[in-house]
């Protein structure tokens, strides 16, 4: 049997990037109106772990873009697509996420390489934080002037204010230490070993990317948590030093 080659599996990513794109457009042609849209929101609520950001999703476009920074769907990461079909009834969608996961499976190895390659040459973590920025930016537009401060409210406004100097601060004092600080953070060894894969030479965007998927573990009503987690894993990793510092900033 003759070996492909590499110009050959290069050809195979880029028609299956291509197909991915129109899987994707397909189930928006079939999401065409508010009702299938709110079934298909309630078809992913139980991975998103963000009901607010769920309730801020007016079109099939943004729950898709919301989906794929949370890293739940992806060209090497389909399935969701199979919770679009069963909410809209959508048989033509599911027929082409049979054929499309049946390519990827064909050539999953070589696809998955030229899309880490693809990942490693994007700032993704520029990317990252421009889209946090824009959120926050959005979120702080929407809230209501005149709604009191809560205990909540408080704890999730001073966060807000912290986060980029807590995620600055870590992403230079971790070091090479930050696989096992996305351990104690429960990041899946698999999803370490991607993050890794896609940031080979940036240690910073990997810390990054362990912060921001440890973080989406939470729902947004649960920041006390992800914050206790965050802490505990520092002391677990013997890091009671950049404990002590996050605390002091939100005090």
């Amino acid at each position: 049997m003759d070996r492909i080659s590499v110009q050959d599996h290069r050809a195979v990513y880029e028609r299956l990037c291509k197909d991915y794109l129109n899987l994707k457009l397909l189930a928006q042609h079939a999401c065409h109106d508010t009702g299938l849209l709110e079934n298909c929101k309630q078809s992913v609520r139980q991975v998103v772990h963000s009901s607010r950001k769920l309730s801020r999703v007016t079109n099939f476009e943004q729950l898709v873009l919301l989906l794929e920074q949370r890293n739940l769907l992806s060209l090497l990461k389909p399935d969701l697509i199979r919770h679009f079909e069963l909410a809209m009834n959508a048989k033509d969608v599911g027929n082409a996420l049979s054929s499309y996961r049946d390519a990827l499976r064909s050539h999953y190895e070589p696809i998955r390489r030229f899309y880490l390659e693809d990942l490693r040459h994007r700032d993704r973590r520029t990317l990252l934080e421009k889209e946090v920025e824009k959120i926050k930016l959005h979120e702080d537009a929407e809230l209501p002037i005149a709604t009191p401060p809560t205990a909540t409210n408080a704890k999730w406004n001073v966060y807000l204010q912290q986060r980029d100097s807590i995620y600055s601060l870590l992403q230079l004092e971790i070091g090479k230490s930050w696989k096992v600080f996305g351990r104690f953070l429960n990041v899946p060894p698999a999803e370490l070993d991607e993050i890794e894969e896609r940031n080979r030479q940036d240690l910073k965007a990997r810390i990054y990317e362990v912060l921001e998927r440890a973080e989406t573990q939470f729902d947004d009503t649960a920041l006390e948590q992800f914050v206790g987690a965050l802490l505990k894993a520092l002391e677990s990793s013997r890091r009671k030093d950049l404990k002590r510092k996050i605390e002091n900033m939100l005090q």
